[in-house]
């Protein structure tokens, strides 16, 4: 059997992560478990020692953000040589078949790189609500035209992007990638990394016979100043980091004219809540023109080696004990 690594990544995730932990080690094709914590405070990592002394754990004493975390189990499954690693989320919990069916569809199209299941909700009754936009933003083509034309059912549907709740990327592709960029601290580094991968020409796809639950909270209603905020900024960041763009310098002076702009109009007339808004997104996205233009040049480099390593590798290192 291929060699498979579980990577998850939790935060205060004790509501979750014995269902989780019973879900992968109930899975038919067999991983290792991995598990990077990021300086919990609800008891996740005694609850970890004490019932999974098994799982390798990784206790970090503060919090290095989904993506870095991420990235100290991905480099050891490098240096291990493993052929596969399964990101999972700590809120997530995958069905018997599942990381199989995943491997078994990448033995038939070797080009993939990233392959995900469906994302169900918590209960397994519907679809997860943020999956669901994500891909069909990207695959409703595809995936209207199988029903359209009767092709039957559809069990790989090929997308540009699929959220890492739960991901499957190949040894291969792992390689040549390398890991999140540390320019993304919650939120982004897997849109980053899903424009990485197809650059390096790596397919995406998602299998719809395959199956996760989501567990996550589904929050409708209105949303604040500081949630769009950090939303606009997110996005901003992905599409100006986007390596399969050119052009990211005009494009950071136009959004930073575009928010000084605003930012000025919010002054003349006294809104002081969106003066700030649009003030803190046009410095921060100037001032961020010197990271985002090093995240490109690392995502023109091969492999891991070629930025996430030496003092950054020793340092998360230094900053982390791990438990087995």
């Amino acid at each position: 059997m291929k060699t498979v690594i579980t990577i998850i990544v939790t935060y205060n995730g004790l509501k979750w992560i014995d269902d989780c932990l019973k879900s992968v080690q109930g899975s038919i094709y067999p991983s290792r478990i991995h598990i990077i914590d990021n300086g919990s405070t609800d008891g996740t990592t005694d609850f970890i020692r004490k019932h999974y002394p098994e799982v390798e754990l990784t206790a970090s004493p503060r919090n290095l953000g989904f993506g870095q975390a991420n990235n100290i189990g991905m480099k050891k499954a490098v240096d291990e040589r493993a052929d596969y690693v399964f990101l999972l989320n700590q809120d997530a919990f995958v069905e018997p078949e599942t990381i199989g069916s995943l491997i078994g569809v990448h033995a038939a199209d070797p080009s993939l790189g990233i392959i995900s299941p469906l994302h169900l909700n918590g209960k397994g009754s519907a679809m997860d609500a943020n999956f669901l936009e994500y891909f069909l933003r990207s695959a409703v083509a595809e995936w209207a035209e199988g029903i359209l034309l009767e092709k039957g059912e559809q069990t790989l549907v090929r997308t540009d992007f699929v959220n890492a709740a739960a991901w499957l990327i190949t040894g291969d592709c792992l390689r040549k990638t390398g890991g999140f960029d540390p320019v993304f601290f919650h939120y982004g580094e897997d849109d980053n990394y899903a424009q990485r991968v197809r650059y390096w020409e790596f397919g995406i796809g998602v299998l719809t016979k395959a199956r996760i639950r989501h567990d996550r909270e589904s929050r409708p209603g209105a949303v604040s100043l500081a949630q769009q905020m950090k939303k606009e900024w997110v996005r901003i960041l992905i599409y100006a980091c986007n390596i399969r763009r050119p052009g990211y310098r005009a494009f950071i002076f136009r959004r930073t004219l575009r928010h000084a702009v605003r930012a000025v109009l919010a002054g003349c007339t006294l809104k002081v809540p969106l003066f700030r808004y649009h003030f803190t997104l046009a410095t921060r996205t100037l001032g961020h023109m010197g990271k985002v233009g090093d995240c490109r040049r690392r995502s023109l480099k091969q492999g891991w080696w070629s930025w996430w390593t030496g003092d950054q590798v020793n340092s998360a290192a230094a900053a982390s004990s791990t438990n087995q």
